[in-house]
Parts: structure tokens; sequence; C-alpha cells
């Protein structure tokens, strides 16, 4: 056990883990099954990463292969920190490490925890990168497809709405619904910064989209509006 795991186990509890293993799907076949938590809380993970900023690329990936998923959230928060942190250079490095081990990025938290702020920002500053969110979106792997669409939250909330409609496009046959529930939360983001082009690709395409990611899509909208798009009521344009 390194340095960092002893230093999670000095918080973890057996009411978190509780609560952790009811919330996460772990039954057999689920997308949790294999996960194993001990139980420390979002606020101490990041209290503990910030005390290790500044550890090897060595230790970081010792405990992103941890069975333990609070070690594996550790180890990529800590990754998010350096990103934030670091210079054009030390950013790059982040990138290059994230996505050589993004199989141990396997659970929807893991994701969201890490993939805005590492790849999201990247190709934000880097517009030329964006065929890193093309290879991802067609993996076989759900969890870096859900990498993919997730990262377009920091494109989103910069006005960058493009990439989550070319992306959606390849998921409306997806077969995970946690797919098609990041979907329609990346549209519903897109839609607070432009929602006349964000109705508009859901006109055009609602036919095809599932219905799970139109109702998260269209939360945010007025009440009648969104019962006309619920209903089905719209007209193709």
């Amino acid at each position: 056990m390194n340095s960092i795991q002893q230093a999670l186990r000095k918080h973890a509890s057996k009411n978190r883990k509780a609560a952790n293993e009811r919330f996460f799907k772990m039954g057999e076949g689920e997308y949790s099954a294999h996960d194993t938590f001990i139980g420390v809380s979002m606020p101490d993970l990041r209290m503990v990463a910030a005390n290790f900023s500044d550890v090897t690329y060595e230790l970081i990936k010792e405990t992103l292969y941890s069975n333990i998923h609070e070690d594996r959230a550790c180890a990529l928060i800590i990754l998010v920190n350096r990103y934030k942190e670091g210079s054009k250079q030390d950013r790059k490095a982040v990138v290059e490490f994230y996505l050589k081990h993004k199989n141990q990025i396997n659970n929807w938290d893991l994701v969201d925890v890490s993939a805005p702020y590492i790849i999201g920002q990247y190709v934000l500053d880097n517009p030329k990168e964006r065929p890193i969110l093309d290879k991802l979106v067609v993996s076989k792997d759900m969890w870096q497809r859900r990498i993919a669409i997730v990262a377009t939250l920091t494109l989103n909330r910069a006005g960058k709405i493009k990439e989550i409609l070319n992306l959606s496009e390849k998921l409306f046959d997806d077969t995970e619904d946690l797919t098609h529930k990041a979907v329609g939360w990346m549209l519903r983001e897109a839609w607070k910064q432009d929602a006349p082009a964000v109705e508009r690709f859901i006109k055009k395409h609602y036919d095809r989209i599932p219905r799970t990611t139109l109702r998260y899509a269209i939360e945010r909208m007025e009440e009648s509006k969104r019962k006309k798009f619920l209903q089905w009521k719209i007209k193709k344009r």
C-alpha cells in the first residue's frame, strides 16, 4: 500500500462505504460489479489529492491501477490538479498519461471528475486536438465514449457547442442508458448557451433521439415547451 492509499484509508468510513455500495449499481452484470469501495467522501478525496500534488507519475499509476474505487478517483483528481497548475508541457504530459491509462477510468463518476478538466480543457485550448474526441466516441468501451461526451462540458460552457452536436449523432443508437443520460446532460448544457441551435438540433433528429436523452436535454425548458417536446408536438425543421 503506497502513501496515497494510506492517507485515504485514514478517512474511510463504514457508513460512507455502505452508502456508496447502495448508490452505485454493484449487482452481477451491472456497471459497478467490478468495483470495491472503502468509503471516502469527495471533500476528503480532494484534500488528500491536494497533499500529493508533486508525486511521481509512477505513484499516480500505481494508485490508478488499484481495485479500490476511491484510490482511482484520487489519482484522477491529482491529474486534474496537475493539469490546472501545470505549464503547456506539463498539460500535454497529463493528457498523454490520461489517454494511455484510460481503461482504468471505469465508472461514471471517475469520468465526470476528470474528463472535462483534462480532455475537455485540452481540446478547448488546442482545437486541432479534437480528433481525440472522435476516437473516444466510437470506442467499444462505454466509459471511453462517456469521456468523449462529458469532456464537452468545458467546451459547452465556453460557448463551443458544435462538438456535442457532432458527437451526439454518433451515440443515438448506443445501447447504454448511462450514455444516453450523458448525451442529454451535455445537450442541456449546450442549450444553456444557445437554446435555438440545440432546439433545432433536437427537432431535426427527434425521431432518432433516445427518450432518456430527450428528457435530460429539455429538463430546463419552460413547462409548456418541454411538454410539446415530450409529446412530439414539434415540427421537423
